[in-house]
């Protein structure tokens, strides 16, 4: 199909009522955030009921499962040699303070600087407008029955808010699932062309209480743990800086002592560290550089007690860096669908935060963001996306999977 042949078949058939109804009936089925995380059992829920009955309905018949419980479903006839893998997650913020997250409540998007109508509830403006936009791209391009001679891989991890590779890396390296390219949802209809990576570090120091009287008796992990930040920030380089994402970082974002009662000698520290990572860091060599400070702190004595401190460091969850370029295969493909269904080309931009595009580009699989998200409304008590720009996702998703596929 030429490009003029698939614009007016997406014209015909996308509709800004039946984006909008998908995206309110997801946002009415509640997949949250919890201490389970991908064990939630409301996120497999969610999968099974708002997401694989309406794959059913639209003709996919392979759909299954890997070991985590990550949905996987191909369509089309796998003879072109061409794939592309459209990624949705299940998992969203926690209601927390927001009323009625479940609702789904229709509101005007003037008020909040966003086009049309806009649809309020958690998830709504991260997860569920962009699955909105790709199930609807996808039930339009199957049921105007364009001969789909490539594979079309839709995936919907149980992730979304974890700070971790776990569901992916079960979709491409325990379940084998591999694409041309790849797409994960996005904000404000801009392509995202990288971000930084991220490791988290757990730190524990363990000295030995006493009363805060007589703290020649004791150790105390505070002042051990004081040693510990004094060290990693003298002593961890970072001097690498991206023109585009900014710099390395180091930041401790924790730290708690206990026990926790009064004029007590603290027995133990613990931190959490955030280092954040460039293209071309190791996550691995990162946290080998921060053990290797630490473990100088391993035995260091209490100036007050000549007592030593014991220091055990764990390494976290972890995201790789992802970076693209505009001549990324993905990049010229979305922007080529952006100019012909939308009439100009996609901003382009680098997020603050890292997400499964890092992991995917590290596998070698070419992947950038886009979608109607709205990150400034993400994590709040307005967690919202405008209908508009979900319609608009739907026709870009659309054309991006018939010209490549078809």
């Amino acid at each position: 199909m030429n490009d003029g042949e698939i614009k007016k078949l997406l014209d015909e058939r996308i509709s800004h009522e039946r984006a909008k109804s998908l995206f309110i009936e997801l946002v009415k089925v509640p997949s949250p955030q919890t201490a389970l995380l991908e064990e939630e059992p409301l996120l497999k829920a969610f999968i099974r009921t708002a997401i694989e009955p309406r794959l059913r309905t639209m003709g996919f018949n392979d759909i299954r499962y890997d070991a985590m419980g990550n949905l996987i479903a191909t369509y089309g006839e796998g003879t072109s040699g061409r794939s592309l893998m459209l990624v949705g997650h299940a998992m969203n913020q926690p209601p927390s303070t927001m009323k009625n997250p479940y609702g789904g409540e229709v509101v005007d998007g003037a008020s909040y600087g966003l086009p049309g109508e806009c649809v309020l509830g958690k998830g709504a403006s991260e997860q569920k407008s962009n699955l909105a936009a790709m199930l609807h791209a996808m039930e339009v391009a199957i049921a105007a029955q364009a001969k789909i001679a490539g594979k079309l891989v839709f995936v919907c991890c149980l992730s979304g808010e974890t700070g971790k590779h776990d569901a992916i890396r079960s979709v491409v390296e325990g379940a084998g699932v591999r694409a041309d390219m790849a797409v994960l949802y996005g904000n404000s209809l801009k392509i995202t062309l990288g971000n930084r990576g991220r490791i988290d570090v757990f730190v524990t120091i363990t000295g030995s209480p006493c009363h805060s009287s007589r703290p020649w008796d004791g150790a105390n992990a505070i002042t051990g743990a004081m040693e510990a930040i004094r060290r990693l920030t003298s002593e961890i380089k970072l001097d690498r800086v991206h023109p585009q994402l900014g710099r390395q970082t180091l930041t401790v974002n924790r730290i708690r002592s206990f026990p926790e009662s009064t004029h007590t000698v603290q027995e133990r520290c613990e931190l959490t560290l955030d280092r954040r990572l460039l293209p071309g860091d190791d996550p691995t060599e990162a946290f080998a550089d921060i053990q290797r400070v630490l473990e100088q702190v391993d035995g260091y004595k209490d100036p007050m007690s000549g007592k030593p401190f014991r220091v055990d460091v764990r390494m976290g969850p972890y995201m790789y860096p992802s970076l693209v370029t505009d001549e990324s295969p993905i990049v010229r493909a979305l922007q080529h669908a952006n100019q012909v269904m939308l009439g100009r080309r996609a901003e382009t931009y680098y997020a603050a935060a890292a997400f499964d595009q890092g992991y995917l580009n590290h596998m070698g699989i070419p992947t950038a963001n886009y979608g109607p998200g709205e990150e400034k409304y993400a994590h709040t008590d307005n967690d919202m996306a405008s209908v508009e720009r979900t319609t608009d996702a739907a026709r870009v998703y659309g054309f991006l999977l018939l010209k490549h596929l078809t």
